[in-house]
């Protein structure tokens, strides 16, 4: 079914397709030419209530503004997803925005979330999106919501989510700092390939996961003050311009941890447990004092090219064959 939308005083060849359930109206779709028009969501159609949004109802139309009530209790999954002209967008619905509704919407350069309460998975992946402000009223922020916002430049994280999800800032290399103050957990890969220049992680943060900051290449300072006693996996993984990093406070650093990073120093107290390649293609590494007892295991330092002097206690309980594999002009003294 079709019905007639008349805005503004004028009539626009526009038709919203719905479907009608339970004495309720759906919308699952527009005809006509909808090139850079505002739309708004009627209330009702035929003295029916339009309570819900169909997925993929506008995937990919040229609809410039939308404006949606507070009447709308459901958004369908990829809604709006693909509506390359979409600029503005009032959202009054108390329903959740769902998976990947503005996703690839490019010309979103701000949103209201005065009035939502949950952002589903990539809801905003790849939109324009440069600021973000998170109220108190968010309660949930799924996976990737914000993954490849490339114009994304702040955040205010003010709501009530406490855990940065997977993926949520990935690849958005305009996002230069993040405060991390009312953050416990950091999820996986959240802020890889992101533009973070700095980070301050206080005694907040409980738990930090793998590649959560990995090929950050402008990352240039780390002050790692949280109760994280652990650096994971992957976690500075090709951030070239990290030169330095304070080790004193670990216990253990997981594989590839700072792999292909730019560290020139590493020292570490004994006691600390270092995993697989952890320091490998680490080109500018000159000097390492290893005064762990544990192990120097698989490939630690394979290829670190210019490193000079390895300074190693007497205490350590083994060196495996290649954990200096590819470092041709390094020189051992045991202590």
């Amino acid at each position: 079914m079709s019905s007639r939308l008349k805005k503004g005083g004028n009539t626009l060849d526009i038709f919203f397709t719905y479907e009608k359930a339970n004495g309720e109206i759906i919308i699952t779709g527009l005809k006509g030419d909808v090139t850079d028009s505002c739309i708004v969501i009627p209330e009702a159609i035929n003295d029916m209530p339009v309570t819900q949004i169909s997925k993929t109802a506008f995937w990919g139309k040229t609809i410039a503004d939308i404006k949606i009530g507070k009447n709308i209790k459901k958004v369908g999954l990829s809604a709006f997803t693909y509506c390359k002209n979409l600029k503005s967008v009032v959202w009054n619905a108390p329903c959740e925005i769902p998976y990947g509704c503005f996703a690839g919407c490019l010309r979103i350069a701000d949103f209201d979330f005065k009035k939502t309460k949950a952002i589903g998975q990539i809801a905003f992946e790849g939109s324009g999106l440069q600021k973000i402000c998170l109220p108190a009223n968010v309660e949930k922020i799924s996976d990737s919501a914000f993954k490849n916002c490339e114009q994304l430049e702040k955040v205010d994280w003010n709501c009530k989510c406490n855990e940065i999800p997977e993926h949520c800032f990935e690849n958005c290399g305009m996002l230069g700092q993040f405060d991390f103050s009312k953050i416990k957990n950091i999820e996986k890969r959240a802020f890889q390939k992101s533009g973070l220049q700095k980070l301050y992680l206080s005694e907040n943060i409980t738990y930090v996961s793998e590649y959560a900051f990995a090929e950050c290449k402008n990352l240039k300072k780390v002050v790692w003050d949280c109760k994280c006693d652990e650096i994971p996996a992957g976690c500075f993984r090709k951030c070239s311009e990290l030169s330095q990093f304070e080790f004193s406070n670990l216990k253990k650093l997981g594989d590839d941890a700072f792999k292909h990073s730019g560290l020139t120093s590493v020292t570490l107290n004994k006691g600390v447990e270092v995993g697989k390649r952890c320091f490998a293609y680490c080109d500018k590494l000159k000097k390492v004092e290893w005064l762990s007892d544990h192990s120097i295991v698989d490939k630690v330092f394979e290829n670190c090219k210019n490193l000079e002097e390895v300074i190693i206690s007497d205490k350590v309980k083994s060196i495996s064959q290649d954990a200096f594999q590819g470092c041709p002009n390094v020189e051992f003294t045991f202590v």
